[in-house]
């Protein structure tokens, strides 16, 4: 675990926002449930003992290598798009990554990966959560987190090192 003290009351609604989702809590679980009016999941912290349906990681924004390596022919596009932000990455003006980015007060998520080319080293994954943590850094979060399916044993080669865990998380189907 880390040194930052999740408040999942601040942090779940950021990370319904990046899916475009809305989020409501009752008896400190999170009901996600997609604008749309699908049906949605339910989230809670897992303490207990077992594997967790997603683990929540976290790194403080300053520890997120500055700036963005891009490669060849790489540029960065960022929008606003209400409720979280959106990094684009290109590649001779073609899309090659993506990541959204949502604000909290001392903390912001990112989630919303998508790789329209194979990333198997992660370095452009890496350009997009660096120009991401530019973004929160700029807007005041001290940390970054993420949510990444199941219990994971290695974190994802495009977030880069230094994330840890810092909440394990139940997941059932509403």
């Amino acid at each position: 675990m880390t040194d930052f003290e999740p408040s999942w009351e601040s942090i779940a609604p950021l990370l319904a926002a990046l899916h475009g989702q809305e989020a409501r809590f009752d008896d400190g679980a999170l009901l996600i449930a997609p604008t749309t009016g699908a049906a949605g999941s339910i989230l809670s912290m897992h303490d207990g003992d077992g594997a967790a349906d997603a683990t929540l990681l976290a790194i403080a924004t300053g520890d997120i290598p500055q700036p963005p390596k891009l490669p060849e022919g790489g540029g960065i596009a960022e929008a606003p798009l209400g409720a979280y932000d959106a990094v684009e990455l290109t590649v001779f003006g073609r899309p090659a990554a993506k990541g959204r980015i949502a604000y909290g007060s001392s903390v912001a998520a990112v989630g919303g990966f998508e790789f329209a080319v194979d990333d198997a080293e992660g370095s452009l994954g890496a350009a997009v959560v660096s120009a991401l943590a530019e973004q929160a850094f700029l807007e005041g979060a001290e940390w970054l987190v993420t949510l990444v399916e199941g219990d994971p044993a290695e974190v994802p080669a495009f977030l880069g090192e230094g994330w840890a865990p810092a909440a394990r998380l139940r997941r059932k189907l509403q």
